[in-house]
């Protein structure tokens, strides 16, 4: 998400009216279910 904000609150602002998940674009989100905890074991995080 692109944005315009150039201070705190404005930045505020965004994420309070943001229809929009920060989330919504990571790859590893749209993943099989438990694909979090297998990259877990594999030493991903």
């Amino acid at each position: 998400m692109e944005s315009e904000a150039q201070t705190l609150p404005e930045i505020i602002e965004e994420m309070l009216v943001s229809t929009t998940s920060e989330r919504q674009g990571r790859v590893i989100d749209r993943d099989q279910a438990g694909s979090m905890e297998l990259k877990k074991r594999q030493g991903y995080f």
